[in-house]
């Protein structure tokens, strides 16, 4: 049997490492591999909102001839795969774009109406572009400007044309795009032929650009920018290298964590996440799913939530190992037991990941479809591959010792006496096994086991005075310093721009005066790199700026990063934000009390909405900026802190059907809070080496978003182990409730 045991463990780790060593290449090539977003590989990102022409309104069928106009002007970009999204309700496209060598271009290309027309001197529209069949631009030095463009006509066309040239010798003919004049040539004979040239350009560059427009089509309606993301090829490659760094850096310290505090089931939990991480960046490349900056730092705190799975099943390991048990015995009982507790605390979780998927932003989507998809592979990992791999492991030698398992030694107990072999063919207990075993561990005994143990239901009122100080806090600066709102809430543009040397402040300021902006400035990285808000940037006033900035230091457009958001994002984002919060209390309302009881639920989100308000003082009180991301991790915390208190709430309600009828429902509540102390504690601590990696070696956009879990699972570790039992015992007394016993 041992032997049988070996073999299996050593095939499984030999097929783990081939699959891992054959995947990297697939997984990882530039063209056929996971798909980057444009912050991790440079591009564009662009909400296009549609105009109603005059008298009219939009129509679907505009939206889907407008995005077929887009693709083709793309595809003439020579750019691959790109993204392009109707959203029908707002009459608006969305465009991301990457691998461009000329963002600024192509952008003016995609929104640009260009709607070719001829006209007399009266302005009056002969003809327009719908007949034409091919339009290229080329260099001819029998014109002074050097470029023109060559179109061809259909049959209709030619029909048009020749009637209209005909009537116009003589005269000057006007050549339109949209209401710029490119040319105004007289017509000394009429064109029969169906083909024409358009001049008046002054390179070929700019007559290839018109003539992409030509071929690609008029757009049916006029589009305005009310979103654009823009991230330099250079800032992209280097924040995928800063991810992957804290990725890298995040698992190691995790694996070294929950090998020194579980030893064995460490290095099992350690392989199952190895097995884990496979699994979900093989199901993101078979989906097709876009890896962003925000869905990296979900992926990291996924691996964070499957090591928290681990710890959850591991402690009752310990915990049955200390009741007497024979390691083979306490894994089985350690899997079983915890299987309730962790489907529970992970159901919550995805509430709030299903909820940011439905109503978050492009970019919070892959985050939250990171985080779902990393759920529900940690919780097949977990319960099923690290229950198949421990058992393995404690076959190779039954009689382990319990230090492997990060258990000190403790005498022996007494046994109890044996019994004769039960009915049905039910297990006899062991001789190393008490009557603890039955009854689990006592009040007296969770109190004996712990050096430091103080009992914490008693201390209540203190906890409630400490939580309504911290509250009372958080409420004062929010009415009074207010939240300090980014641009995607507010509207407004953010420039962040890497110099080739050193500049200073007042350099930027004073450009930015010059031009008539009232903005900041804020310089990191040895003045190297600059930080300017400033209110929206129009495409000519952008450019305009950004001539004017090149006065201040030089830099090249590919350290450019900008975010642009028109007011009416913000307004959407907004109101989205608190639907979210909304659907997200419902839904784990509703679950909560339907697993437990109401007054669980009424406990346990009372405690959750206090975690969201203390992240929103901290964020005001040190007015750190509050974006798009500052959402996904304030429901992440919602979801993450549940999780937790949907651990102890297991424990109490096991403890419960215990309960004699002298106990004392203090010390049940009490014994259930330490018996779980050293899951809270653990998880706790895994979580944060993941959050501290993603705020020291992550990009810039993913800093706020761990600054902000960090402060939520902080508190919310507090207001799980001090607050939300002794709600759910406070909501008992109040009612009255009857105890199950």
């Amino acid at each position: 049997m041992n032997r049988r045991n070996g073999v299996r463990l050593f095939v499984a780790v030999a097929l783990v490492a081939i699959i891992v060593y054959v995947s990297i290449a697939p997984l990882t090539h530039e063209e056929t591999g996971i798909p980057l977003g444009l912050d991790l590989r440079g591009g564009v990102h662009l909400a296009l909102q549609a105009v109603p022409n005059e008298g009219s309104e939009v129509t679907d069928e505009n939206l889907n001839d407008s995005r077929a106009v887009i693709e083709r002007r793309i595809n003439e970009l020579g750019v691959s795969e790109p993204h392009l999204e109707i959203d029908y309700a707002k009459d608006r496209l969305i465009v991301e774009i990457a691998g461009v060598d000329n963002p600024d271009d192509a952008v003016e290309i995609l929104r640009t109406t260009a709607k070719l027309t001829f006209r007399n001197s009266a302005g009056e529209v002969l003809m327009d572009g719908t007949h034409l069949t091919r339009a290229d631009g080329r260099e001819d030095r029998d014109y002074a400007t050097g470029a023109v463009i060559e179109f061809e006509l259909d049959s209709e066309g030619t029909r048009i044309f020749a009637n209209v040239t005909s009537s116009m010798v003589g005269q000057q003919l006007g050549v339109y795009l949209d209401e710029d004049l490119l040319t105004n040539p007289t017509v000394q004979e009429a064109i029969t032929g169906g083909s024409g040239r358009i001049t008046g350009y002054s390179s070929l560059e700019a007559a290839m650009e018109h003539a992409v427009l030509l071929r690609s089509g008029a757009l049916p309606v006029s589009f305005d920018i009310v979103e654009r993301r823009q991230v330099g090829a250079l800032l992209g490659s280097d924040s995928l290298t800063r991810s992957l760094q804290a990725c890298a850096v995040a698992v190691g310290l995790i694996f070294l964590f929950v090998i020194a505090i579980y030893r064995l089931p460490g290095l099992v939990a350690s392989f199952s996440i190895v097995v884990f991480s496979l699994i979900v960046l093989w199901l993101l490349k078979l989906i097709g799913a876009v890896l962003t900056l925000p869905g990296i730092a979900g992926f990291v705190l996924s691996i964070g939530m499957a090591v928290d799975l681990n710890i959850i099943i591991y402690e009752r390991l310990k915990e049955e190992l200390r009741m007497g048990k024979s390691p083979r015995s306490a894994v089985d009982a350690a899997f079983s037991r915890a299987f309730i507790t962790v489907f529970d605390s992970n159901i919550t979780t995805l509430f709030a990941a299903g909820t940011l998927f439905v109503l978050g932003t492009s970019m919070i989507k892959g985050f939250a479809l990171i985080l779902a998809i990393g759920i529900l592979t940690s919780l097949f990992t977990a319960v099923t591959f690290s229950r198949m791999v421990m058992r393995w492991c404690v076959g190779l030698n039954p009689r382990v010792s319990k230090i492997w398992f990060g258990v000190k030694e403790r005498p022996a107990a007494q046994p109890v006496p044996a019994e004769p072999a039960p009915k049905n063919g039910g297990r006899r207990k062991g001789k190393n096994e008490t009557a603890a075993l039955s009854e689990g561990e006592t009040y007296e005994d969770v109190k004996a086991a712990r050096k430091h143990y103080f009992n914490i239901v008693s201390r209540r009122k203190a906890w409630y005075i400490i939580a309504i100080i911290l509250t009372v806090i958080s409420i004062g600066s929010l009415a009074t310093r207010g939240l300090n709102l980014g641009i995607d809430f507010t509207g407004g543009t953010i420039l962040d721009v890497t110099f080739n040397e050193p500049v200073s402040q007042e350099a930027i300021s004073s450009v930015l005066a010059d031009q008539g902006f009232a903005g900041t400035v804020q310089l990191s990285e040895g003045d190297t790199a600059a930080l300017i808000r400033l209110p929206e940037l129009t495409n000519d006033t952008r450019e305009e700026f950004l001539t004017a900035l090149a006065g201040a230091g030089e830099f090249f457009s590919e350290n450019v990063q900008e975010d642009t958001v028109g007011p009416s994002i913000g307004a959407e984002l907004r109101s989205s934000a608190v639907r979210a919060l909304i659907v997200a209390t419902i839904l784990m309302l509703i679950y909560i009390a339907f697993r437990f009881r109401l007054n669980y639920a009424i406990a346990g989100i009372l405690t959750l909405l206090q975690d969201v308000l203390i992240v929103a003082g901290v964020f005001s009180l040190f007015q750190w900026q509050v974006d798009s991301t500052f959402i996904a991790a304030v429901l992440t915390v919602f979801g993450y802190d549940i999780n937790d208190t949907v651990v102890i709430y297991d424990r109490i309600r096991e403890n419960e059907k215990k309960l004699k009828r002298r106990d004392s429902l203090e010390d049940m509540f009490d014994k259930s809070i330490w018996q779980t102390m050293g899951r809270s504690v653990n998880t706790t601590l895994a979580m944060m080496i993941a959050l501290f990696s993603i705020l020291i070696l992550g990009g810039e956009s993913t800093r706020l978003f761990a600054a902000a879990m960090i402060v939520g699972v902080a508190y919310g570790a507090y207001s799980t182990i001090f607050l939300s039992s002794q709600l759910v015992l406070e909501l008992k007394k109040l009612f009255g409730e009857k105890r199950t016993a």
